[in-house]
C-alpha cells in the first residue's frame, strides 16, 4: 500500500511535468521521487528486521509473498542506508524549495538564503555516507546521538517552515481564480508532508549498526516499534490512506486543470493564426465594396443638383449610406489594426498615467458614463501606454454597456492592487455577467453576443493581444454578488515617486 502510494505520487508528478515544463513541476517531481526511494528502503528495511504485527506486514505488502520476496532480496546494509538518507534527506530539500518557489516572503527571494537551505542536507549525506558514518562513529562514540537528534530536528523545522510558507501564501491570494488554481498544490505538498512526518523518525545510522548491541536506543519510525491496537492499526490505515489520496488526487486534479488550460489556449491561438491569415484579404475586399459606395454616393449627390430631385427620397439614401460608409471604414481600419503585427514599446508608465488616458478615451464615448476609480496612481508597470489603455477603455466600454442594458445604470469600476507576482487591473460591471456558454468563446475573434451589425466580436481579442504583448495574461470571472470582473494581470516592475498611495473617487464628466 505505501509504497503503491508512492508511485502513484511519482507517476502524477511526472505527468504535471510533461504538460508544465518548468522548474516548479522539476522541483515536484524531485519531491516525489524522494519520497518514493525512502518508502522503498523503508519497506525493505521493515521486511529485513521483522518482528512487527500481521496486520501492519499486510498493509505495508498486501501478502505475505511479497514480504518473504522483498525480504531476501540481496542489499547490504550500507547501500540500504544510504538509500533512506538520500530520500530522508532530499523531501524536506525539494519540499522548501518549492515553497519558496510558490511564496512572495522576502527571505525566500534572497539567493544566499536559497544557498544556505542547501547546507543541511549536503552536510547530511556526506556525514551519513556509509564509510564517512562508520569512521566518525568509531573515532567518536558520542557523535551518533548528536546525529540522530540534529538530523531529526532540521528534518522537521524544514518541513513545518515550508508548510507555514505554504499556508501564509495561500491566504494572502485574494483573486478567487489564483486561489482555485493554488489551492491543488498546497493541499497536495501538506499531504505529503504528512505522510512523510510519519515515517521520517527512522534514522539511517540505524540500519548501519543494526547489528550492534546499542543500536536499540534508536526509536526509528515510532508506531513499528510496538503491536498495535485495533484502533490504532485503523488510525494508521485511514491517516496514510487520506494523505495518499489527497496527495495523488489534487495532484492529478491541477495536472487536469492545467492541461485544459493549456488546451484551451492551443485552440485560441491557431484561431488567432486563421484570423491574421485572412485578415488581409478580409480588409482589402470590404474596402473596394466602400469605394464603390463612395461613389454611388456621388452620383447622388449629382442628382441633388438636378432641377426636380426627389429630395427627400434621396437625401435618406444619402445619409444612410454616408454613415454606414463611414462606418465600415472605421471598422475595417479597426480590425486591420488589431490582427496586423504590433510594435510595442514597453516603458515604465504609473497608473495614474494610463487612468488619465484611458478615461478620456472613456469619456468621449460616453460622456455621461459612471466610473469609480480606486487606482494607485503612484504604481508604475512597464506598458506601451497607449495600447494598454486601450484595452483597458475596451474593458470599461463593455462593462457599461452591460451595465446599462441590466436594471439601473450603476458605476463601473476600474481597480488597481498588488498580487503577489503581479500588479492587477481589475474591470467590475453591475451587469447579468457571463453566461456559462460564453465563457470558453468570449475571447475568440469575431464572436459576440450583441447585435453583430455594429459589433463583430474582436473586442475582448483585441485586449488579450494587447496583454499578452505586455507579457501579462486577462482573466475573467462572474462575481458571487452579480456582475463580472475582467482581471489584466501584469508583472510586477516598481513604484514611481513617494505620494499619494491611492484614491477613491465617481469619474462622470459634467458631476
Amino acid at each position: 500500500m505505501l509504497l503503491l502510494l508512492a508511485v502513484g505520487l511519482l507517476i502524477g508528478s511526472v505527468l504535471v511535468l510533461c504538460v508544465k515544463k518548468n522548474w516548479e513541476s522539476l522541483l515536484l517531481v524531485g519531491l516525489c521521487l524522494s519520497l518514493t526511494v525512502y518508502f522503498v528502503g523503508l519497506m525493505v528495511f521493515i521486511a529485513k528486521k521483522g518482528g512487527l504485527s500481521q496486520e501492519v506486514m499486510n498493509f505495508l505488502f498486501f501478502s505475505h509473498k511479497i514480504r518473504i520476496w522483498v525480504q531476501y532480496r540481496f542489499i547490504t546494509l550500507g547501500q540500504l542506508g544510504y538509500i533512506v538518507a538520500v530520500g530522508r534527506y532530499l523531501f524536506p530539500l525539494f519540499l522548501l524549495e518549492l515553497a519558496f518557489q510558490y511564496s512572495m516572503l522576502a527571505m525566500g527571494k534572497i539567493p544566499l538564503a536559497r544557498k544556505l537551505v542547501l547546507v543541511l542536507p549536503v552536510a547530511s549525506l556526506v556525514l551519513y555516507y556509509p564509510n564517512v558514518y562508520r569512521s566518525l562513529v568509531v573515532k567518536f562514540p558520542a557523535i551518533k546521538d548528536v546525529l540522530v537528534q540534529f538530523s531529526y530536528i532540521w528534518v522537521m523545522c524544514y518541513v513545518v517552515l515550508a508548510v507555514g510558507l505554504l499556508i501564509v501564501e495561500y491566504c494572502s491570494t485574494t483573486m478567487h481564480f489564483s486561489r482555485r488554481k493554488f489551492l491543488p498544490i498546497v493541499i497536495s505538498l501538506v499531504a505529503l508532508a504528512i505522510l512523510y512526518v510519519l515515517y521520517c523518525g527512522q534514522d539511517p545510522g540505524q540500519i548501519y549498526r543494526f547489528y550492534s548491541y546499542d543500536y536499540t536506543w534508536i526509536k526509528g519510525v515510532g508506531y513499528l516499534q510496538f503491536a498495535l491496537s485495533v484502533g490504532g492499526y485503523v488510525v494508521l490505515v485511514v491517516v496514510n490512506l487520506v494523505c495518499g489520496i489527497l496527495g495523488l488526487g489534487s495532484l492529478l486534479r491541477y495536472t487536469q486543470t492545467s492541461f485544459v488550460s493549456d488546451r484551451d489556449e492551443v485552440v485560441l491561438e491557431r484561431k488567432f493564426d486563421v484570423a491574421r491569415t485572412g485578415a488581409s484579404v478580409f480588409v482589402h475586399s470590404i474596402k473596394n465594396q466602400l469605394l464603390a459606395n463612395r461613389v454611388l454616393y456621388k452620383r447622388i449627390r449629382v442628382e441633388l443638383q438636378k432641377e426636380e430631385p426627389d429630395l427627400e427620397r434621396v437625401g435618406n439614401y444619402f445619409h444612410s449610406l454616408c454613415e454606414n460608409n463611414e462606418l465600415l471604414i472605421s471598422r475595417s481600419e479597426e480590425l486591420y489594426r488589431t490582427v496586423k503585427a504590433k510594435s510595442v514599446r514597453l516603458v515604465p508608465v504609473t497608473l495614474g498615467r494610463l487612468e488619465e488616458i484611458t478615461m478620456d478615451r472613456f469619456h468621449k464615448k460616453y460622456p455621461d458614463g459612471r466610473v469609480r476609480l480606486q487606482m494607485d496612481r503612484e504604481i508604475q508597470v512597464l506598458a506601451d501606454e497607449n495600447y494598454l489603455s486601450e484595452a483597458l477603455y475596451n474593458l470599461l466600454t463593455n462593462a457599461w454597456e452591460a451595465t446599462i442594458g441590466y436594471e439601473e445604470a450603476r458605476p463601473v469600476e476600474l481597480v488597481s492592487h498588488q498580487e503577489r507576482l503581479y500588479t492587477v487591473l481589475e474591470v467590475k460591471d453591475h451587469g447579468p455577467g457571463i453566461k456559462a456558454e460564453e465563457f470558453k468563446h468570449i475571447f475568440e475573434p469575431f464572436y459576440s453576443s450583441k447585435n453583430s451589425n455594429f459589433n463583430w466580436g474582436m473586442g475582448l481579442y483585441h485586449v488579450r493581444t494587447i496583454v499578452r504583448s505586455h507579457l501579462g495574461s486577462l482573466r475573467v470571472e462572474n462575481r458571487p454578488e452579480g456582475g463580472a470582473s475582467f482581471f489584466i494581470l501584469l508583472p510586477r516592475y516598481g513604484t514611481a515617486c513617494r505620494g499619494q498611495k491611492g484614491r477613491e473617487h465617481d469619474s462622470h464628466l459634467g458631476c
